[in-house]
């Protein structure tokens, strides 16, 4: 008999929850184990998950119609499918509610999951998230995270408690090689001697763009034969289309949205540069890394994130002109990355560990 678990997510598009989720679901054995979603919108993932057998349910989410609303459309989503027996959620704070609801529709395992450590939320928002965080611990009886840091965000006093499960890659497929490296410079016409500044990651304040196009700005004063690559679409892309405009580096920066080739654009860049605001275990960080790329990234990032101690970590308190003279000063040499190193980022290896905890879970 196969194991159906409910993921309950916003939407499955390309970020770094939604990332991993499929990063699983692509190695997990499906004959045992078989995803559906519960999610408030479309998604990119969504035509790959029913070509895999997931099916995919929407109810509207709490910001659309209130709390008593969302938590109403729950209940009767648990009611009229019980046949799911696991629902893993991945909404951070928003968990809450949903950890709750499942616990008063007598769901068997409810699992928690932490991908982040902290959120951009005004005051109000913080708060009222804060209230949501409070029914986590009491009704979740699975926590997991991403690193401890995402754990004792999410999870209190109890993060000792937590499952800690690493963001898993297909290490091999991010490799560094030099025909993906020439082949996406020649698409996008980058000569062999331009440097490449690339970035991966929805555009909201989380990623921080406007201060790395600052960043950018300064270095290219100095280094006039640089370009850099976003990777990413979201939210603020007019907002970060004004800002390009507004320091004139419109033929310096390309917009390039989300891509299904990541793994081969990596090769095409020089350095990773990645000033977020707040991070849990960054994929891209650890793609990256299996890149054998060169990364400069805030420090408001875990640490336990620099596997292969390839990251400089530098203050957001330092100025745009600080972060282009520590960029500067690398020689940007790609070293093979030991294998040693990245190993337990294997997803064949995280797959294999989530599915135990989902045979497990089917068996309360």
């Amino acid at each position: 008999m196969i194991v159906r678990v409910l993921q309950v997510i916003r939407a499955m598009n390309f970020g770094g929850a939604e990332t991993f989720i499929m990063n699983v679901y692509r190695n997990i054995d499906r004959s045992k184990v078989q995803f559906d979603f519960l999610v408030s919108g479309e998604g990119k993932y969504d035509e790959e998950i029913r070509k895999m057998g997931g099916k995919i349910y929407k109810i509207p989410y709490i910001t659309e119609v209130g709390q008593n609303k969302y938590v109403k459309e729950l209940k009767q989503f648990f009611m009229t499918h019980p046949e799911y027996k696991i629902v893993h959620s991945h909404i951070d704070q928003v968990s809450g509610i949903i950890v709750q609801t499942a616990n008063k529709c007598k769901i068997p395992t409810i699992i928690s999951h932490s991908h982040n450590t902290k959120n951009s939320n005004g005051f109000i928002g913080k708060i009222y998230k804060k209230y949501l965080q409070c029914k986590i611990n009491k009704n979740a009886n699975i926590k997991i995270a991403c690193g401890y840091d995402a754990a004792k965000w999410l999870y209190k006093k109890e993060a000792d408690k937590a499952i800690i499960i690493n963001n898993g890659i297909d290490v091999d497929k991010f490799e560094f090689s030099e025909e993906s490296r020439e082949k996406i410079r020649n698409q996008l016409g980058i000569k062999s001697s331009t440097i490449v500044i690339g970035h991966v990651g929805r555009f909201a304040e989380q990623k921080n763009h406007k201060f790395l196009l600052d960043i950018f700005k300064e270095y290219n004063k100095k280094n006039e034969d640089s370009v850099l690559l976003l990777v990413g679409d979201g939210s603020l892309r007019e907002k970060i289309n004004d800002k390009i405009n507004s320091l004139n580096i419109r033929d310096k920066v390309m917009l390039l949205g989300n891509r299904n080739d990541v793994n081969e654009l990596y090769s095409a860049f020089d350095v990773l540069v990645f000033p977020s605001l707040y991070e849990g275990l960054s994929v891209c960080l650890i793609e990256a890394q299996c890149n054998g790329l060169d990364i400069i990234a805030s420090d408001t990032i875990d640490k336990a994130t620099n596997i292969a101690g390839k990251i400089i970590f530098k203050s957001l308190k330092d100025s745009p002109k600080e972060w282009s003279e520590k960029l500067d000063s690398l020689n940007l040499s790609r070293q093979k990355v030991n294998r040693e190193d990245v190993i337990k980022y294997d997803i064949k290896k995280i797959a294999y560990d989530m599915q135990t905890i989902y045979l497990e879970g089917a068996q309360k």
